[in-house]
């Protein structure tokens, strides 16, 4: 029974749909941009409390 060929098309299919991705991106507002900022460094921000009160638990419970 013959192999089939694989298909040289998934290549082109990809980047024909990387291209019209990029054709249709806009660039992001200001607001937008802010607003981004202003949910990451929450995120940051959260973390670190979250992180900071595990070590704080930690050092309590261990007693050192």
């Amino acid at each position: 029974m013959p192999r089939q060929k694989k298909n040289k098309r998934s290549r082109g299919g990809l980047w024909d749909y990387m291209v019209q991705t990029l054709k249709v991106a806009e660039k992001p507002s200001w607001d937008d941009i802010w607003n981004t900022f202003k949910v990451t460094l929450l995120g940051f921000l959260l973390v670190g409390v979250i992180g900071f009160l595990i070590q704080l638990a930690a050092l309590y419970l261990v007693g050192v």
